[in-house]
């Protein structure tokens, strides 16, 4: 009888360790199944992430826009006439350094003294002139303005004047005057009028003049006056040199 219990609950315990067995195989089995869905969601996951327009990504992302290529203007650049042909320069070949045979002897070196650096001639301001009172008219003039005379060198100045007043210039009451500029002449500051002249009439009038040391243009004035009434003005202007 004692036997038969003990063969009874070693049936009971070999069946129970089959069952427990059995249940844990199938655990493990649920176990790497569910494994092995989440390391598949993973790749999926993973996938879409590099490239959501697969088929199987529940919500594919819209379209891309297409990117619409523009083509730019290429200019055309200008082309040189046709006649025109470029003009190829000559090649120079450098010659063979020859071999003195000798040595040369020096030469002298002329000197050459430097010449004297020239004085350029100037326009005489025009606001520096004195206003030309009087009626008459300058025929003739020698020299002429502008004339190049050495510094310190005598020279005559005649001019040929005419009367345009309706009045005569009488020699004994109108006198030739130095009114202003530079006093060039060698002779006093008044000369007696050496005749009258009528209206329409002329006369000459001739001075000795010394240019002065200054260099450039200078001007010297004179007048036909009678007491402090001007009738005639006149002037000549020269260029000294040094």
């Amino acid at each position: 009888m004692h036997r038969r219990h003990h063969s009874h609950f070693c049936i009971i315990d070999k069946n129970m360790t089959r069952d427990k067995i059995m249940k844990n195989s199938i655990w493990d089995i649920l176990t790497m199944i569910l494994l092995l869905g989440i390391v598949i969601v993973a790749v999926g996951v993973l996938m879409l992430f590099q490239n959501p327009y697969l088929v199987f990504n529940p919500f594919p992302p819209p379209p891309p826009v297409p990117t619409i290529f523009v083509p730019s203007f290429t200019p055309t650049p200008k082309s040189l006439p046709p006649t025109w042909t470029p003009t190829a320069f000559p090649t120079l070949i450098s010659e063979a350094t020859k071999r003195p045979t000798s040595t040369p002897l020096p030469t002298n070196t002329p000197f050459v003294l430097p010449s004297p650096t020239p004085i350029l001639k100037t326009v005489y301001p025009t606001n520096a002139r004195l206003p030309l009172e009087g009626k008459c008219k300058v025929l003739a003039q020698s020299p002429e303005d502008g004339k190049t005379i050495k510094a310190g060198e005598t020279f005559r100045v005649s001019w040929t004047l005419q009367n345009t007043s309706t009045e005569p210039w009488r020699s004994d009451s109108i006198d030739v005057r130095f009114k202003g500029g530079v006093p060039m002449h060698t002779s006093k500051d008044v000369i007696d009028l050496p005749k009258s002249v009528e209206p329409n009439g002329t006369i000459d009038i001739t001075i000795t003049m010394t240019a002065p040391e200054k260099a450039g243009y200078q001007i010297t004035y004179w007048t036909l006056s009678a007491g402090s009434t001007v009738k005639c003005t006149f002037y000549v202007e020269i260029f000294v040199e040094k």
